[in-house]
């Protein structure tokens, strides 16, 4: 099974209601610190967050056990003036094991409500799970075609729309899609996906958004770092060729 961890700040709303009128910049610097804070800790289990609402966050955590997820909690009261509760789901699709983690999380009370380090799993945490597959989705010389042309604000406009037609396709084949930064996309894929129905997302967002052309590298591991190392190999190979390959795949 997959694992998916759903991260929550506890009662993130009421909280920024009590730092005054003037408090914008320090939510943004509280979210950063907090996101970066997680990562690292993440990191070290071979795990990686992703972030969503900024203060909803998801992080594929294969192999991370309950105690782990347990320190991690800790250390974020210990260092901020806030909490976070988490969610662990398993599954065999992101799509579920992500599903289970908002449920399991949901079940223990409201995001604006009294509930405080909650840690809601179903008890079949395993250290040991079935291997990830990413596609690490590159947009072709965008730099040559946006950045270097248009606005900054168009460009960034562009890319969510183009971000929403991934996240949609991936999510049909049970695969969860974030942006990365740049032009780059980081697909967490089921381990039964095919190179066709990555094929098939490309295919259909280069339909909707042309003239922009996509290439994929793609790799497995027992761990999201591990695949992702694997699909960033593939992409350069790409990239080296000229991009005459839209996909490449690593086992």
């Amino acid at each position: 099974m997959i694992q998916i961890t759903c991260i929550q700040i506890d009662n993130f709303g009421p909280f920024t209601e009590e730092m005054g009128d003037n408090r914008e910049h320090k939510i943004q610097i509280l979210l950063s610190e907090i996101f970066i804070f997680l990562q690292k800790c993440f990191n070290l289990h071979n795990g990686l967050v992703f972030s969503g609402s900024k203060d909803n966050m998801i992080a594929v955590s294969n192999g991370i056990s309950i105690e782990d997820h347990y320190s991690i909690i800790q250390q974020v009261e210990e260092k901020y003036p806030i909490t976070v509760s988490m969610g662990i789901g398993m599954g065999e699709t992101l799509i579920e094991a992500e599903n289970e983690a908002s449920i399991l999380l949901i079940s223990k009370g409201s995001a604006q409500s009294s509930r405080k380090k909650v840690l809601a799993h179903n008890g079949h945490v395993k250290t040991k799970q079935k291997k990830i597959k990413i596609a690490h989705v590159d947009i072709n010389f965008y730099t040559r075609i946006a950045t270097d042309i248009y606005p900054f604000y168009s460009n960034f406009l562009s890319l969510n729309k183009g971000y929403v037609t991934l996240m949609e396709g991936f999510k049909e084949i049970g695969a969860l899609c974030f942006f990365n930064g740049g032009d780059n996309f980081i697909c967490i894929c089921p381990p039964s996906t095919k190179i066709e129905h990555i094929e098939h997302i490309i295919e259909e967002f280069e339909e909707k958004h042309a003239p922009w052309k996509l290439k994929a590298g793609i790799g497995s591991g027992y761990t999201i770092l591990e695949a992702i190392s694997n699909a960033n190999i593939c992409l350069r190979k790409i990239r080296e060729k000229n991009n005459l390959n839209k996909i490449m795949i690593l086992n």
